[in-house]
């Protein structure tokens, strides 16, 4: 049986673009689930062009008001120097929490996939805060071809994909 609709949900957060230059991704509302997995995947790129991510929370998909998520403190990364294909192990990386997320080197010069989980308790729920994006700061000065994908998971509600409910929606 399908896991999309009942299980989790996908959302693109940034088309697959040239990270080099700076990207900011939709606002997904975690209304319906239970948290979200981010997934960054991105093409070898120019060494020394390492990409910095930052997470924020906003209380509308619009992100009118949106403010830092401090929460970060650990992402699973796989990299390979040229393709994923023969990686199969994801590395576990911690960090101080922080709202910026910053693969060290040799980061910039390796294929890479990186996955984020924001639980939706994480966010300041007591002020109406349910939503989420992602932003890259566009670093370097050669092409990083990159997508990032929003995965929502537990979903309060279960449904054919068809009838999930627009989670880029307020």
């Amino acid at each position: 049986m399908l896991g999309l609709g009942r299980c989790y949900d996908l959302v693109v957060g940034v088309l697959p673009l040239d990270l080099q230059t700076a990207r900011t991704g939709d606002y997904v509302s975690l209304k319906n689930a239970g948290g979200v997995d981010i997934l960054v995947i991105k093409g070898a790129g120019t060494d020394g062009d390492d990409q910095t991510f930052t997470l924020q929370q906003a209380t509308v998909v619009a992100g009118t008001d949106a403010k830092d998520l401090t929460i970060i403190d650990e992402y699973w990364q796989k990299e390979a120097a040229t393709d994923l294909t023969g990686t199969g192990v994801w590395t576990r990386v911690t960090q101080t929490a922080a709202t910026t997320i910053a693969p060290g080197d040799p980061s910039a010069q390796d294929a890479a996939m990186y996955l984020f989980h924001v639980g939706a308790d994480q966010l300041d729920v007591d002020n109406g805060f349910d939503c989420v994006n992602f932003s890259n700061d566009g670093a370097g000065s050669a092409a990083q071809l990159g997508t990032v994908l929003y995965i929502l998971t537990d979903l309060k509600v279960s449904a054919t994909p068809a009838n999930l409910p627009n989670s880029i929606v307020d």
